[in-house]
């Protein structure tokens, strides 16, 4: 019985200990200023997001100043949000992705892109 105990134990040890931690950073973007240069990086880790797979939409007008680009060197592990905003308001980024050797895993993440006077 003791054996038996032991033996589960361990399946579940074993078993909680195979998740990888994936994660999207930062937890939330600074605030941009307009006419100041914004850059920003998001870093995806954990694990090689799969390239084709990498999703992120925005509502950022093409006519702010600001683009959000994936870095395909990073193996589209990281997005650049880089620019110099022309005017105010808060926008909208969504990124959504899966692992290679993940199985099922994706991640998501919405970020507020504030930008002030």
């Amino acid at each position: 019985m003791k054996n038996r105990l032991i033996f589960i134990f361990s399946i579940l040890l074993i078993l909680t200990g195979c998740g990888k931690k994936y994660k999207i950073t930062p937890d939330s973007l600074s605030i941009a200023h307009v006419n100041q240069n914004y850059q920003q990086i998001i870093n995806i880790s954990g694990g090689k997001t799969v390239d084709g797979d990498v999703d992120f939409k925005s509502n950022i007008p093409n006519d702010l100043g600001i683009s959000v680009s994936p870095d395909e060197s990073s193996g589209y592990n990281q997005i650049t949000i880089k620019g110099v905003p022309k005017y105010t308001g808060a926008f909208t980024i969504y990124i959504s992705t899966g692992f290679y050797a993940g199985g099922d895993a994706v991640i998501k993440k919405t970020y507020t892109l504030k930008v002030e006077k």
